[in-house]
């Protein structure tokens, strides 16, 4: 072999190893302010020993973050609705969040995330309850909506995933092997996580560095990166596309009109695909309104969630 080729071979084998074998450091070290303030709670399942923040009393209102990210996103959105719900913010498997996954050979796949939410709901005792979810939390929301539909009483989607469509290049190139892997784990730091939360937002003040920190950290947990190219990978929306139809559960579309990630036309899809569908599109909000737009996301909520039971 020539010495090209063999400067070939080792660095495949280095870029390979790289991919695979490398993890980069867990902070592990970080104590969370917020979580030092709120109700921060576990709760273990064969599958996972779940976080999740509890607050309020009434009817059931479970939050379900994006990812990247975790419970602390609906910060504003806990207070709003504990006056009248008992509100769970829970960190599943596909979140980065505080979730301790039990099942090592667990698949960041519909079926896998919405049979680990029922098995969340069974632990804490809620046998029916309205879904929120945003991005990737809207999807799993979706999903579950439409596999355990007498579960959940109402939904809403913030600028949710759900429908058969790419995501952004950003994303799309997760799903290739070892380019994945390298990208995900060579470019977690706490500065693209500032960009990508700052990316989210239209008011980027919102985004400030101790909630940059508090979003950092967790991520850094290995089931954590792992789910992000995991889950890209097999997070299948044509499943949640194609059941669209048959969705009939009472539901909220929200949608920042400035969103990078999803497209607002995308709300009117929702809304024209789901047969009980009310569609609210904001202005000067970007794919995470209830963070930058909290004020007007969190009186749309609770007018519509006034009649879940």
């Amino acid at each position: 072999m020539s010495g090209l080729g063999v400067l070939v071979v080792a660095l495949a084998v280095l870029i390979v190893s790289t991919a695979y074998a490398y993890w980069p450091a867990e902070d592990r070290s970080y104590r969370s302010a917020w979580r030092a303030s709120v109700d921060s709670r576990f709760v273990d399942t064969p599958v996972a020993r779940f976080h999740y923040v509890r607050a309020g009393s009434g009817p059931a209102v479970v939050l379900l973050a994006p990812s990247p990210g975790w419970a602390i996103l609906w910060s504003s959105q806990i207070r709003a609705l504990a006056r009248d719900h008992t509100v769970y913010a829970v960190d599943l498997p596909g979140n980065t969040g505080y979730t301790q996954l039990k099942d090592k050979r667990f698949g960041f796949d519909l079926p896998s995330i919405t049979g680990a939410l029922r098995s969340f709901l069974d632990a804490v005792g809620v046998q029916r309850a309205a879904l929120v979810g945003n991005s990737w939390g809207g999807g799993f929301a979706l999903g579950f909506a439409q596999r355990f539909p007498d579960r959940v009483s109402r939904l809403v989607l913030i600028d949710a995933s759900g429908l058969d469509l790419p995501d952004p290049p950003s994303w799309e190139i997760v799903k290739y092997p070892v380019l994945g892997e390298l990208l995900t784990k060579l470019t977690t730091s706490r500065s693209t996580v500032a960009r990508y939360a700052r990316r989210s937002v239209v008011d980027t003040h919102v985004i400030t560095d101790e909630l940059v920190r508090e979003m950092y950290a967790p991520m850094t947990f290995r089931d954590n990166l792992r789910a992000i190219y995991e889950g890209e990978r097999g997070l299948d929306w044509s499943q949640t596309d194609r059941g669209l139809a048959r969705t009939r559960t009472p539901t909220l579309v929200i949608w920042g009109r400035s969103d990078p990630v999803y497209p607002v036309e995308r709300a009117a899809i929702f809304g024209r695909r789901l047969p009980d569908a009310r569609v609210r599109v904001l202005d000067q909000c970007s794919h995470s309104p209830m963070i930058d737009c909290d004020e007007r996301v969190n009186p749309l909520l609770a007018e519509f969630l006034a009649g879940a039971k």
